[in-house]
């Protein structure tokens, strides 16, 4: 029998999580964020399952694009890279793929371009982030004179920028680039985004014509200190596997590589089907856990490729074969991000191709599943 190492995916809590999310900023428009493959939740499915509810779709190449167009997903799809090379505006022009312009080099490109179409364009801001876009000021001003003068972008040009901090609210940097990007775009013809997922939760009054879900989207907490739950977000990913040995082990017996844990006393061990191998962290702090029914059992050792060790003593009942829950319903991906030194958005890309993936589709069993690649 196949290893039954498996995600879970939730079409209902998907959806359920882009009302939330619609429900705090109902005056925009939604991109959702579908880049790194539908943040590890599959690229295709998540697309398929949001055609029809969301306004666009962000990726971060004319690839990602191509895989949704391929599998008949017809909402507008946004480059928030832009384009890697001068070839690409041409298929983004065919395909109708709207360009986030970041480089003063793009629009170099541009300008020798031969296109079968108009393209829809956004120009980014670096208002603090500090990795793409031009500087508030004469550098912006003058790529959004080019691009607002350019006979092949559609008018008006939107504005973007990216927010650094927002998952801290109270960070200093939140006021600082809401204050440039305001001095750059207010005033400015057309669309402006500003929100990503913690910022759709912390800035109501930021939230402009476009918010850019992402973390939220897949049901993990995009804010520091406040649980997903709390923010009415449910898990789209719940990781499982099996138990698959139990181990009567006595006080001084160590478990797994490097010894580094010790039984304190007479204790039953858990050996569960799952390991770096599958996108589980190799290196758990003290205070991971893993659900086996409805307790708790923490991470005892190292995670090795293949398995990994979970102390049994709060569910002595234990028997091989039971379900074990790695993150999501009932214990939320973040809890293990705190002990790993790993974030959410790291773990969910994280799952490795061996694990299996399965939709469960609105108001379907959960032994009744869709399987996909």
């Amino acid at each position: 029998m196949a290893r039954k190492t498996v995600c879970i995916l939730s079409t209902s809590n998907l959806l359920h999580n882009l009302e939330v999310i619609k429900s705090k900023a109902p005056k925009s428009k939604i991109m959702a964020m579908v880049k790194a493959n539908g943040y590890g939740h599959g690229i295709r499915s998540v697309g398929l399952r949001l055609e029809g509810h969301v306004d666009a779709m962000g990726v971060a190449s004319i690839d990602e694009a191509m895989s949704l167009r391929k599998v008949g997903v017809s909402t507008p799809i946004t480059l928030i890279e832009g384009v890697y090379t001068p070839e690409e505006f041409a298929l983004a022009a065919e395909l109708g793929f709207s360009i986030v312009f970041h480089s003063q080099y793009q629009i170099d490109w541009l300008s020798g371009a031969k296109l079968p179409g108009k393209l829809q364009a956004w120009l980014k801001v670096n208002t603090g982030m500090g990795r793409l876009g031009f500087r508030p000021g004469e550098e912006a001003e003058a790529a959004y004179i080019k691009l607002s003068q350019n006979q092949s972008i559609e008018q008006p040009v939107g504005i973007v920028s990216h927010f650094a901090c927002a998952d801290e609210p109270e960070h200093p940097m939140n006021a600082k680039q809401t204050a440039a990007f305001r001095a750059f775009a207010d005033g400015k013809p057309g669309p402006k985004s500003l929100c990503n997922s913690p910022a759709i939760f912390a800035f109501p009054d930021l939230h402009y014509d476009w918010v850019r879900p992402g973390l939220a989207l897949y049901g993990a907490s995009p804010l520091a200190n406040r649980s997903a739950e709390s923010l009415n977000l449910k898990p789209v990913m719940t990781f499982l596997t099996d138990l698959i040995a139990i181990q009567n082990f006595r006080q001084g017996d160590s478990v797994g590589y490097g010894a580094s844990f010790v039984c304190p006393e007479d204790m039953p061990v858990g050996i569960v089907a799952v390991g770096y191998g599958d996108g589980y962290p190799r290196i758990v702090r003290s205070g991971a856990s893993v659900l086996i029914g409805g307790a708790r059992c923490p991470v005892l050792g190292r995670v090795a490729m293949d398995m990994a060790a979970v102390d049994l003593r709060p569910y002595a009942q234990a028997s091989v074969g039971d379900k074990v829950t790695l993150w999501g319903e009932g214990l939320p991906v973040e809890d293990l991000a705190e002990y790993c030194d790993r974030l959410s958005y790291d773990l969910l890309t994280g799952v490795q191709y061996r694990v299996r993936f399965q939709w469960q589709a609105v108001g379907e069993e959960p032994s009744k599943l869709c399987v996909v690649a």
